[in-house]
């Protein structure tokens, strides 16, 4: 098993996260916060002992940590507004989730690159959705489950790389997404349409590496996490700083920078997103809700 970077948490491609937060709650067709009591709470404990931090696992390859860990991107914008959170990041072993799940005794949330859902082998570079990918799925939920019957199970999308890159090819992946997350009572993250949207829309900035390499630049990086910080706190990412102060692993830090400009267009771009398809974000409630 490959770790990954660590800070006040062990950060990588598997973002499971266990955090008190505010929901987005769907109300005449837009997204509205519910009451702050059921956010997580800014502390004025800057070292958090005074309560357990929320915990989160995100579950991911290299589309997870190009150019930077999602971990360390979502754990910057939390820390921006005082939110702590234990977070940890893995590679994805879909035949030992048990195994990357035993480091804790109960993960709140869990976020799985959908992409390897259902995959085989040799399906490296495909972008369609597997025939198996439903059966997949479920078996995922159910492990999950077994080990933290509490957690929240977010699907994180992927886009469309090289010619057939379009908005609706990219909608057609969420769409499926969200059929499964219907049948099996989980969330599903808004990173693949919002990303695709960019891509198409701003060939200035640097959504994806290169025009052939189709993994996150550092604006792409930015907007997934921006996509994820909302779905996880049901709040507008605009405002977030365009500089994040990331924690390394030596426990220096470094600053990730993006023109403001920019920053705020991706923020804006994350949010409208989440709005429009709020109701697919959250489309079943589950039991312990």
């Amino acid at each position: 098993m490959r770790k990954m970077t660590r800070h006040t948490a062990r950060f990588g491609v598997v973002i499971l996260a266990s955090f008190v937060m505010l929901h987005a709650e769907h109300s005449t067709g837009a997204a509205t916060e519910r009451n702050a009591a059921d956010a997580p709470a800014a502390s004025d404990d800057p070292a958090g002992k005074s309560a357990r931090q929320p915990s989160l696992l995100i579950i991911g390859a290299s589309s997870l940590n190009s150019p930077l860990p999602l971990t360390q991107l979502v754990s910057a914008m939390l820390a921006s507004k005082g939110i702590q959170m234990h977070i940890e990041g893995q590679w994805p072993q879909l035949d030992a989730v048990t195994e990357q799940l035993g480091s804790k005794r109960g993960w709140d949330y869990v976020i799985i690159d959908a992409w390897h859902l259902g995959r085989g082998p040799n399906e490296f570079g495909a972008s369609d959705v597997p025939a198996r990918f439903p059966k997949a799925v479920g078996a995922f939920v159910k492990q999950v489950r077994a080990h933290s019957p509490n957690c929240k199970i977010i699907l994180f999308p992927w886009w469309i790389p090289g010619r057939k890159a379009t908005n609706e090819a990219a909608m057609e992946v969420f769409r499926r997404c969200v059929e499964q997350a219907k049948r099996n009572n989980i969330w599903v993250a808004t990173t693949g349409p919002a990303f695709m949207e960019a891509a198409v829309a701003r060939s200035d900035l640097r959504i994806t590496k290169s025009k052939a390499d189709a993994h996150p630049g550092i604006h792409g990086a930015y907007l997934n996490a921006c996509s994820l910080y909302t779905i996880l706190t049901g709040q507008s990412p605009v405002g977030l700083p365009a500089t994040l102060i990331i924690k390394k692993d030596n426990g220096h830090k470094a600053n990730y920078t993006l023109p403001p400009g920019d920053a705020h267009y991706l923020q804006k771009l994350a949010w409208k997103v989440y709005q429009r398809e709020i109701k697919n974000t959250k489309p079943a409630k589950a039991e312990w809700q």
